[in-house]
């Protein structure tokens, strides 16, 4: 096996979330994590020792993403507003809201514009020359959390709250 060829490491802080569904979000972000896969496995017990054999499901760990919170709380207004209408609390005029109409076959709720319950998104890692080098692209994306925003008076600095959304996803697919 050949070893590399770019000797470049993984910048942390050059990256971008591009979600139709959000489009205030993406300006906003201040951290993301790049999900961690799993699947479990059977344990075989022989006479003389336990074979570990490997499973047959892929599990994918929850997105999570920071966000500052800006001063009229668009993007928290935003995500908050798809988490209701997807659990409709009040009313199910509220679900509505989301325009769930069907694409294709199935019983699929994206919609091509990213209004309806679920939405595909991208999370773009750049390069160390600032150019689109990896793409995470997640399918059927829905937040299943939004964190609190956190307010303190004593603190020295003027640093802007941050809060935290958590989504749920079929899958993830890396394109280089």
């Amino acid at each position: 096996m050949a070893l590399t060829t770019n000797q470049n490491f993984l910048s942390p802080i050059e990256f971008k979330l591009v979600l139709k569904r959000l489009p205030n979000v993406e300006f906003f972000v201040k951290s993301a994590n790049v999900p961690g896969l799993s699947s479990g496995h059977t344990d075989r017990p022989t006479p003389f020792k336990t074979l570990h054999l490997p499973g047959d499901k892929l599990q994918y760990e929850e997105f999570t993403v920071s966000v500052i919170c800006d001063e009229d709380m668009v993007a928290f207004r935003e995500v908050s507003a798809w988490l209701e209408a997807i659990t409709y609390p009040e009313n199910f005029a509220q679900y509505g809201s989301l325009n769930p109409k069907t694409v294709g076959s199935g019983t699929s709720t994206l919609n091509s514009d990213g209004t309806g319950v679920k939405s595909d998104g991208s999370l773009i890692i750049l390069n160390s020359n600032k150019n689109v080098n990896v793409t995470l692209k997640f399918s059927d994306m829905f937040p299943i959390s939004v964190g609190s925003i956190s307010l303190d008076t004593s603190g020295a600095d003027v640093t802007p709250p941050v809060f935290d959304i958590t989504f749920k996803y079929e899958k993830y697919d890396i394109v280089v």
